[in-house]
């Protein structure tokens, strides 16, 4: 009898700790359940956003806006200005990749900037031949910074003459300049003499040589990825009419 009064008298005592601790605890649990609910939540609205900007027409940007926007937020970055180019064996049917570097796009008549893109390159160099076969090549360019691919197909051009070219030549760097007098590529290692960065004995830029070829790629189709939010587009240009159309596809 003694042993029950005292286990009541304990129970008593200790009943409104007892109370306030299930009360805590149950706060807790329904304070980490509403958290859990909330970042649930928030992870949902976040999803809805990326899933929004993917759907529907809104975000068809023509390909030239967007390689702008990205040139210019990688114009700092060494490097930037890097892209693969590949063409195709014409003997072997094997494909030919290399990185060249993109220098700007071509000025109009009127100079207007129009979608041809510029590089340079030697007469001597395979490509030079592979492409003036098969006619087309594609271009990958990888922007780091904004995980963007922009693959370029287009018709390719090599420019000979012309203030284009001579104008392009007078942009390089005097090592550029130089590489154009080199021995024919493939030759062993020693250099036969150069005119030191491809300048006169006073100081003045040469002419050009006929080694040095202004390489354009005219672009009838660009596929553009972005990684961020598995965005793909293709933009595809009508031979017929001179304009572009794009289109939303699956990545």
């Amino acid at each position: 009898m003694a042993a029950t009064n005292a286990a009541v008298k304990f129970t008593s005592h200790r009943l409104p700790l007892l109370c306030l601790y299930l009360a805590s605890c149950s706060n807790a649990f329904l304070l980490k359940n509403s958290r859990s609910h909330s970042i649930m939540a928030q992870e949902a609205i976040g999803l809805s956003d990326i899933s929004s900007q993917t759907k529907g027409s809104s975000n068809l940007i023509p390909w030239r806006e967007r390689i702008d926007v990205s040139i210019a937020r990688s114009r700092k970055i060494r490097g930037g200005n890097y892209v693969q180019i590949a063409t195709v064996d014409a003997i072997t049917n094997e494909p030919r990749c290399r990185t060249v570097v993109f220098r700007g796009f071509l000025l109009s008549k009127d100079n207007q900037t129009c979608n041809t893109m510029k590089m340079i390159t030697d007469r001597r160099s395979l490509k030079v031949e592979e492409a003036t076969i098969n006619k087309t090549a594609e271009l990958v360019w990888w922007f780091a910074k904004s995980s963007e691919q922009f693959r370029v197909r287009g018709r390719v051009e090599f420019v000979s003459e012309g203030d284009d070219r001579f104008k392009q030549w007078g942009n390089l760097s005097d090592m550029a300049r130089e590489q154009f007098y080199w021995r024919e590529p493939g030759d062993y290692v020693p250099q036969k003499q150069v005119p030191t960065g491809g300048r006169s004995e006073i100081g003045k830029v040469l002419p050009p040589p006929d080694t040095f070829l202004l390489m354009l790629l005219h672009p009838t189709r660009v596929d553009y990825l972005r990684l961020g939010d598995n965005f793909r587009q293709i933009d595809e240009l009508d031979g017929s009419t001179g304009q572009w159309t794009e289109k939303r596809v699956n990545p």
